[in-house]
């Protein structure tokens, strides 16, 4: 009851932001009904069916005044209709806030603020976790982790994330004769064949030369959300392992894997004859824990209050998580227990 009250609440906030952003920055002459039904379409498309490519280019669009970078872009782009200097004054507060909006944002100080809320609970779950005595399942959330051999690559090369595939590898090593379950989609911003554009084959390829035999590597078919590889290594679970399989090995970043973690145990509450799965995190690409698990990143003056690139990218990835989670929230595949 707690949880159907708290995600109304959630959808009667979404939907006040979104009718306050569009008075705010739309003309009310572009309100005409046509267009206003569009957008309203595009919108719930976007949340009931986010992996449609149309829905999801549109989605990236909407989605801007949700983000750092194009919030603050918005706030810009709105003084340009302002022309009279009895207005001058909204003009300057709107190029306020977006100075200092991006100023934070791109503050490493603020990123590692974020990315540490995140690696911290990710800790607790691991500590809390059972420890792994005996093979396993070990499932690869690995979506975008690799990038093509195209020339003038000579060979698969790893991505930020590629981390996660040497994290199995290890898993592994340390329990030789576990099975390790890949999911991850088709590239579609790839031209040329099919077996370039399917990134699975290049997964199992490099966990091959990282000491993971061939054979011991299950693809889960096309999953490119966490929601779609909870469902996806679903199914092979209960098609190719046994029935009382009771633990499953979860490989991901630190980031989303709160969000991953609690996915994977509402999905798979029907198996291990309906009492669920235990879910073992295994987090990599941690950002702001350095040293054990214990120490922070130290602050350091001024390096960490002066503005970069990547800090804004830390802190948009950030952001973007704690909506995505919002959305599972909302979507009712989040599981109370973790």
């Amino acid at each position: 009851m707690y949880d159907l009250l708290t995600q109304v609440l959630l959808w009667l906030l979404i939907g006040y932001v979104a009718w306050f952003v569009l008075k705010q920055f739309i003309p009310e002459k572009v309100y005409t009904f046509l267009g206003f039904a569009l957008l309203v379409a595009l919108i719930v498309l976007a949340f009931f069916q986010p992996d449609q490519n149309v829905v999801s280019e549109a989605w990236s669009i909407l989605s801007l005044p949700f983000r750092p970078l194009g919030f603050a872009l918005l706030l810009l782009v709105s003084v340009f209709p302002f022309k009279e200097m009895t207005q001058w004054r909204i003009l300057q507060d709107r190029i306020f806030w977006a100075i200092i909006i991006l100023l934070l944002a791109s503050a490493p100080a603020t990123a590692y603020w974020f990315h540490e809320q995140a690696e911290t609970e990710v800790i607790a779950l691991t500590r809390s976790a059972p420890p792994i005595n005996a093979p396993r399942p070990i499932v690869l959330l690995g979506q975008d982790t690799t990038r093509p051999r195209i020339s003038p690559r000579l060979e698969i090369e790893l991505t930020e994330r590629g981390d996660r595939l040497r994290q199995a590898a290890r898993l592994y090593q340390e329990q030789p004769g576990s099975s390790v379950i890949v999911a991850a989609d088709r590239r579609n911003d790839i031209e040329g064949p099919a077996d370039r554009r399917e990134e699975t084959s290049d997964i199992r390829a490099l966990l091959a030369s990282f000491g993971v035999p061939p054979e011991r590597v299950i693809e889960a078919g096309r999953s490119s959300t966490v929601h779609e590889s909870a469902t996806n290594v679903k199914k092979i679970l209960s098609e190719q392992f046994p029935a009382d399989t009771s633990e499953v090995i979860l490989v991901t970043s630190a980031l989303e894997m709160r969000r991953a973690a609690s996915t994977f145990t509402q999905e798979f509450e029907s198996l291990n004859n309906g009492n669920g799965l235990q879910i073992i995190p295994r987090a990599t690409g941690f950002v702001s824990i350095q040293g054990d698990d214990t120490a922070d990143r130290r602050f350091r003056l001024p390096k960490d209050l002066i503005p970069s690139e990547h800090a804004l990218y830390l802190t948009s990835l950030a952001i973007q998580e704690q909506f995505l989670s919002v959305y599972y929230f909302l979507r009712g595949w989040l599981s109370s227990v973790v």
